[in-house]
């Protein structure tokens, strides 16, 4: 596989799952489940749950990675 369909893949990959974020996140706040500093710091113990406050998440900490 070309370098360039594998960036045109998780380009998509990754809008998939910032459309979903983004619903997601909308429907929690206007449901007032949680509010936005609540958002905030869930936010903040996922990203140093893997050990590391870098503003991602390890991927390898879900399971899930390769």
């Amino acid at each position: 596989m070309s370098i360039e369909k594998k960036v045109a893949e998780l380009e998509a990959a990754l809008g998939r799952v910032a459309l979903l974020n983004k619903a997601l996140t909308d429907a929690i706040l206007k449901k007032g489940l949680l509010s936005q500093l609540e958002m905030a710091q869930a936010m903040t113990a996922a990203d140093t749950a893997d050990g590391a406050r870098d503003g991602r998440l390890d991927l390898k900490s879900l399971g899930g990675g390769k």
